[in-house]
């Protein structure tokens, strides 16, 4: 299965970034986790950052209501039982 997140930057253009996840099964945890890493570095691009960007720039992307409610909506998207549970109860660690 792939997603496309669109996010809604500050200059109300919409980005989207695809992220694939056909190869995971994600009523596994280890997977769910899989599949929050690649949404949270789709949500970081799609918010401003890359994987160039100097730590801080990044750190300040994650604590954006951009980054924020590009994760959410992602999340709500994928509609798993399991990533949604490891998102919404913090024990997903984006670094």
């Amino acid at each position: 299965m792939v997603i496309a997140a669109p996010v809604a930057m500050a200059s109300d253009r919409q980005d989207a970034v695809r992220v694939v996840y056909r190869d995971l099964d994600l009523s596994t945890p280890h997977d769910s986790a899989v599949l929050l890493r690649r949404l949270h570095s789709a949500a970081l691009a799609a918010c401003g950052a890359s994987e160039f960007s100097v730590p801080d720039y990044r750190r300040a992307i994650e604590r954006s209501a951009c980054y924020h409610n590009s994760m959410d909506r992602a999340v709500a998207a994928v509609g798993a039982p399991a990533v949604t549970q490891l998102y919404s109860g913090g024990a997903f660690a984006a670094n």
